[in-house]
């Protein structure tokens, strides 16, 4: 079951907010990350000096590249050990295939790094952005690798912030939990590994780094350059820099390296605001609180037998999801699923609002449900029961993911619950408004395909109500 920091602690989310620290969810990662750009203007004392040291740490890689000449000698053996960075373990933060445990960066990835950093550096180019950048020119290397490039080389900040902040909260009141004998930080239970405490101002959903529109990436303060760009290119730089695949323009850098000053300036400049935990507008953080406290608010008694049939498992998951349908069309759930101007969500962030809804009421009835990868993001949703015979499978979808809807029921879930042993199930499709007539057509066809299966479809609509004083 999900269970956040505030929540070990028994003190109120608030308590950590006040802080500034983020209230990470001990047993499933938040999709955010720490953002280098970020460390710039910092005002957390533990921090003052981490982007310094960032910078230092990539100035060392940078000569020893310089300084090597040919792979695999002592100065390129050297660069390697300085870019090895696995995953730190105990942010709770990034992509997880299961729970909290990422994969880091590998051998094969860091080799292609120190190849790009080492064209560059032959290039003239050696300003230490280069490698906060290096997300834009290579696949494979993504948010939660500039995280975890950034967290290796500031670890022991994140550790003294982590026991600060701790120890603050102990004496104020929270209860005291293990603390790993050898760091004297505190033990996440699920993993009985440290934990790590992050700075709100430090995350981000997207890294600065691979947060470019079109304009962003074009040789602002070089006309002459655009020009030949353009001429070479044959049509606008402009148009075409959002199409180009990493490998394009890598290789178009390269061929001009007097866009690599451009581009290292324009980050360099580049406005950095951290994570909007108000906002939300990735649906990963209040999806947590807020369904907790519908949840509490509005009980559901629930209960199976000790062994229970697979009709009784179903009668409960109905009951289930007949109540996330009256809290989404009449209590004001549904807000979790846009952001401020309106804008639908990722599908992701409706199924973590009804993997918190569900998950509570099954907590609070003392059932138990599993979640199949990571909770709404992997193969399929949500799974309930005790065993193979009895269970049933839950697949979320937004009524607007139009190819997805027909492709659900049609083809993933049927193998889902053969590879599950699952006897039912059932496909909750949200309508967040907005249908095409292809979005209709698919939801008729998906009605049509269910009728009289072992799958029921459930409609919620989730379009946010007038209040009443509009009406």
């Amino acid at each position: 079951m999900p269970v956040s920091m505030s929540m070990l602690l028994d003190v109120d989310p608030s308590a950590l907010a006040d802080l500034g620290a983020f209230d990470p969810i001990l047993d499933l990662d938040t999709r955010l990350f720490i953002d280098p750009h970020l460390l710039k203007h910092v005002d957390v004392p533990e921090f003052e000096q981490s982007y310094q040291n960032l910078q230092d740490h990539f100035r060392a890689i940078a000569k020893l590249l310089a300084a090597s000449d040919a792979t695999g000698d002592a100065f390129w053996r050297q660069a390697d050990r300085m870019m090895t960075w696995p995953e730190v373990k105990g942010l709770c933060i990034g992509y997880a295939s299961k729970g909290t445990s990422g994969s880091g960066i590998g051998p094969e990835l860091r080799a292609r790094l120190l190849a790009t950093a080492k064209a560059i550096i032959n290039k003239g180019r050696n300003d230490p952005e280069i490698f906060e950048l290096v997300g834009l020119l290579e696949q494979d290397f993504g948010p939660d690798r500039i995280s975890d490039m950034t967290a290796n080389v500031i670890r022991s900040d994140l550790a003294t912030y982590t026991r600060r902040v701790y120890s603050t909260l102990v004496d104020n009141g929270a209860t005291a939990i293990e603390v790993d004998g050898e760091t004297d930080l505190p033990l996440n239970p699920f993993t009985q590994k440290p934990l790590l405490l992050v700075p709100q101002v430090l995350l981000r959903d997207l890294p600065v780094a691979l947060d470019w529109s079109g304009r962003d990436l074009v040789a602002q303060h070089n006309q002459e350059l655009r020009d030949r760009l353009n001429q070479f290119i044959g049509q606008s730089w402009k148009d075409v820099i959002a199409d180009l695949s990493k490998s394009s323009l890598k290789k178009t850098l390269l061929e001009y390296p007097e866009l690599i000053d451009d581009l290292v300036r324009v980050y360099a400049e580049k406005d950095a605001q951290p994570y909007d935990f108000a906002r939300d507008r990735a649906g990963e953080y209040r999806w947590f609180p807020e369904t907790q406290r519908m949840a509490n608010e509005n009980p559901l008694p629930l209960g199976l037998p000790a062994v229970p049939t697979v009709d009784e498992v179903e009668a409960m998951i109905l009951l289930i999801c007949e109540r996330f349908t009256q809290l989404v069309e009449n209590n004001g759930l549904c807000k979790l699923f846009y952001n401020d101007g309106g804008k639908v969500k990722h599908e992701s962030a409706i199924q973590l609002v009804f993997f918190g809804i569900a998950e509570s009421y099954c907590r609070a009835n003392g059932i138990m449900m599993a979640r199949e990868s990571d909770s709404g993001r992997g193969p399929v949703d949500f799974k309930f029961g005790t065993n193979m015979e009895n269970s049933v499978l839950v697949e979320v979808k937004k009524s607007s993911n139009t190819s997805g809807l027909k492709k659900g029921v049609e083809k993933q879930l049927p193998e889902y619950m053969d590879a599950e042993g699952s006897k039912r199930a059932i496909y909750l499709v949200v309508d967040v408004g907005g249908f095409s007539d292809a979005a209709v057509k698919n939801l008729n066809a998906v009605n049509t395909m269910t009728n009289g299966t072992a799958i029921k479809i459930l409609h919620v609509d989730g379009v946010p109500k007038p209040s009443a004083s509009k009406l």
